[in-house]
C-alpha cells in the first residue's frame, strides 16, 4: 500500500489504529518510516470517522485529505481522483467500484453528473450489480470538521448521506481491480489473483536464485530468501524478504510472511504463516491453516486443515 501512495504523490501517512497500535509502531520503526509516517492511537473504538477528527492536529496544510479503508487493495488512480476532486468543487469524492453482487458492500446510487444521490450501507436490498463505495475518499477539511470530538462516527451512516443530502458528495468511477480483504480466505484470494494476474504489486522477485532451484510459477520470492536446492516451491507460493525454504520442504498455494523459517520435509500448502515462525523438520500444515507470527511448530508435527494457532 505503500508503494502505491508514493505513485499518488502521497508524502505524509497517518496511521489511525487501536488494536495492536504497539506492534505496528515496531513496524514503522523497524521499516525506517518514521520520517513520514506517524499512528494516531484510538483509546477507545471511534468508527470510521471519529479516528479523522481524532488525528486533525497531526495534519499539515489544508489540501483534501486522502482516506483510505486498509482492508483494501486496489491501483485506484490517486492523481486522478485528486483532479477531479478539486475540479468538481465537492466537499468529498468517493472512488466507486462496479460489483456483481452490491450486498456485501452497500449500494451507491450516481446520477448522471456523478454526484451521490443514495448511499446504502451493506444491506440485503441493494441485490444485484451495481456500485460501490471502494473505501477510498478525498475529504476537505470542513467535512472532517463535521465529526465531533472524541465520539465514535460512522462516515457511511452519519457525514456521507447528509453530503448527499446537500450534493456536495461526489462519486470517481474506478475501472481497475479493486479487492476487499477484510478476511483470512479474501485476503488469500486476493494474493493468488495477483499472482495470476502478473500485478506490480507482487513484482520484484529475486533475480539471483539458481535456476537449479525448484519455483513453479506463478509465484513470488522477496529479497534475502534462501531456497535450498532440493526444496520445491509453487505454485502460487508468495514468500516475503527473508524467508527460509530447507532440503525437502515443499510449499504450495501459500503465504510466508518476513523471517520465516521451513525446516527440512516440511510440508505446507495453502496456509497463511505469519513473521518469525518457525515450521519445524518433517512438520505437515494442512490447507487453510493460518499460524501467527512468532511461533515454534514442533518437529513432525501434523497442524490439521483449517487449524488457526495463536502465539
Amino acid at each position: 500500500m505503500s508503494d502505491w501512495l508514493d505513485r499518488g504523490n502521497v508524502e505524509e501517512l497517518i496511521l489511525a489504529v487501536n488494536h495492536l497500535s504497539d506492534k505496528l509502531r515496531m513496524e514503522v520503526a523497524a521499516r525506517k518510516m518514521g520520517n513520514r509516517m506517524v499512528l494516531s492511537v484510538e483509546e477507545t473504538p471511534l468508527g470510521t470517522g471519529g479516528p479523522l477528527r481524532l488525528a486533525t492536529g497531526m495534519m499539515s496544510g489544508r489540501e483534501p485529505v486522502i482516506v483510505v479503508n486498509g482492508d483494501i487493495v486496489s491501483d485506484i488512480d490517486l492523481k486522478g481522483l485528486t483532479r477531479a476532486h478539486l475540479a468538481s468543487g465537492a466537499e468529498a469524492t468517493l472512488a466507486v467500484f462496479s460489483v456483481r453482487d452490491t450486498r456485501p458492500f452497500g449500494l451507491v446510487t450516481l446520477d448522471s453528473g456523478d454526484h451521490i444521490i443514495g448511499f446504502e450501507e451493506k444491506s440485503p436490498k441493494a441485490q444485484g450489480p451495481g456500485w460501490i463505495n471502494a473505501g477510498v475518499y478525498l475529504l476537505n477539511h470542513s467535512v472532517i470538521g463535521m465529526i465531533p470530538k472524541g465520539q465514535a462516527v460512522s462516515l457511511e451512516r452519519e457525514i456521507f448521506p447528509v453530503l448527499a443530502n446537500r450534493m456536495k458528495l461526489r462519486g470517481w468511477r474506478h475501472n481497475g481491480f479493486w479487492y476487499d480483504i477484510g478476511q483470512v480466505k479474501d485476503y488469500v484470494a486476493t494474493n493468488m489473483d495477483m499472482l495470476k494476474r502478473g500485478e506490480q504489486l507482487l513484482s520484484n522477485a529475486r533475480k539471483d536464485i539458481s535456476p537449479a532451484v525448484d519455483i513453479e510459477q506463478p509465484s513470488h520470492v522477496g529479497s534475502g530468501c534462501v531456497i535450498a536446492s532440493d526444496a520445491k516451491v509453487g505454485p502460487y507460493a508468495i514468500l516475503s524478504p527473508k524467508v527460509k525454504v530447507k532440503n525437502g520442504a515443499m510449499v504450495r498455494d501459500a503465504i510466508l510472511f518476513e523471517d520465516t523459517t521451513i525446516d527440512e520435509g516440511c510440508r505446507v500448502e495453502g496456509a497463511v504463516i505469519g513473521e518469525g515462525t518457525r515450521i519445524g523438520k518433517g512438520t505437515t500444515i494442512g490447507k487453510g491453516s493460518v499460524i501467527a507470527g512468532e511461533v515454534v511448530i514442533p518437529e513432525h508435527s501434523v497442524v490439521n486443515p483449517g487449524s488457526i494457532v495463536l502465539n
